[in-house]
């Protein structure tokens, strides 16, 4: 009896051995294979642009939307105002926009993306060829405004070249003053607009500049994080509304990268993952 008790006590003692030694095995629901990765990311991007739509709908459907327009460019008209009354500026005055989601409407583009579950720049040449972009509101009347009281227009944008004489076309269509081949600046080898802009400074006054980033104001906010750029704001903010105007753009910009941590080239599941991880909640 005495040796069969010490024979089980052993075999318990082995047994236990054995248990905290051999590899705690994974619930069978936790093991993802690479393909299984794969199928995720690609039922992802089924639906990699709906994040958009509210955007987009806000943009062409949102009464308020066109109000902040009509608003920006009013406040561009009582700016210039301010600026022709000063007579100690003995240089030519000029305006300097940006030209899209600042003169020109590209929100159909941005449609067709969500529609056709493409994204830039694919088709982008193809709707800018088309020249059929609608002007934003106020932009027009603000600009024919500053013509009539002999103030210059300069369009900066980051349209490549290639696509100048189509943008023009769009311009001219919809009556933009000045909208030709010295006045429509396109982008350059940088990205950066701030040797173009320093260009025009050199040589005249500017009164006011327009756009819906921030980089179409100054180059301090390029390269820079999205913290980085709130604090500068804080830092500049006297320049907004006086210098700088502003126009409103929920459907792209910089702005989304910060959820990203920079990384546009990210996965669509990762990408849907980290616009969630973004937001602040109560």
């Amino acid at each position: 009896m005495i040796r069969t008790k010490t024979i089980l006590f052993l075999a318990l003692i082995s047994l236990f051995a054995c248990k905290r030694t051999e590899k705690p095995i994974e619930p069978e629901s936790s093991k993802i294979t690479q393909q299984e990765v794969q199928a995720k990311d690609t039922s992802y991007k089924y639906f990699r642009n709906e994040y958009m739509v509210l955007g987009t709908l806000y943009h062409q459907q949102a009464a308020e939307y066109k109000a902040m327009c009509y608003q920006a460019y009013n406040l561009g008209k009582l700016l210039l105002d301010k600026d022709l009354s000063d007579k100690t500026i003995d240089k030519h005055r000029i305006i300097v926009l940006d030209i899209d989601e600042t003169v020109l409407d590209n929100s159909p583009y941005q449609a067709e993306c969500i529609l056709e579950n493409i994204s830039y720049p694919t088709r982008w040449d193809d709707w800018c060829k088309k020249a059929e972009a609608k002007a934003i509101p106020g932009s027009l009347e603000f600009l024919l405004y500053a013509r009539s009281n002999g103030v210059s227009v300069f369009y900066i944008t980051n349209r490549k070249e290639h696509l100048k004489a189509a943008t023009i076309q769009n311009l001219v269509s919809l009556g933009f003053p000045m909208a030709d081949e010295q006045h429509v600046i396109m982008r350059t080898d940088e990205n950066s607009k701030e040797g173009r802009r320093q260009n025009l400074a050199d040589r005249y006054h500017i009164s006011i500049l327009f756009g819906d980033n921030l980089n179409d104001f100054t180059n301090v906010f390029e390269g820079k994080s999205n913290n980085e750029k709130l604090s500068d704001i804080d830092r500049l903010k006297s320049l907004f509304g006086n210098k700088f105007v502003v126009l409103p753009n929920s459907m792209y910009g910089e702005w989304e990268l910060s959820a990203y941590s920079g990384d546009k080239n990210q996965s669509d599941s990762l990408k849907f993952q980290a616009r969630r991880k973004a937001l602040t909640g109560f």
